[in-house]
């Protein structure tokens, strides 16, 4: 049987798995600006995403303005992500524990 202690221990923290979202996202939407800005390649895509993400550009600005975007759009993804996991998380070891008890009688 799993203990309550090895059922907290796998459970995530959804500020964390939000921020490492947020980051990950704000990385990719600025070197993807960059990109645009630097080689030409992706701009179009870049100013599709503008309709969405207000100052979002393929310029040096427009990437750290689509950077805050990203962490912003990663840290909230991110977040319910985690909590939707952990909610799963506990209605399965609460399922699999009264499955272990029915077995043992």
């Amino acid at each position: 049987m799993i203990s309550k202690k090895d059922s907290d221990q796998s459970k995530l923290c959804p500020f964390s798995l939000g921020v490492a979202f947020g980051i990950a996202e704000a990385i990719f939407m600025l070197l993807f600006a960059w990109g645009a800005w630097l080689f030409g390649y992706g701009a179009d895509m870049i100013h599709q995403f503008s309709s969405v993400y207000r100052g979002f550009a393929p310029t040096f600005g427009g990437g750290l303005i689509g950077a805050l975007w990203g962490f912003a759009v990663g840290f909230i993804f991110g977040f319910i992500v985690g909590i939707a996991y952990d909610y799963c998380h506990c209605c399965c070891m609460k399922y699999c524990a009264s499955r272990g008890k029915r077995k043992r009688k």
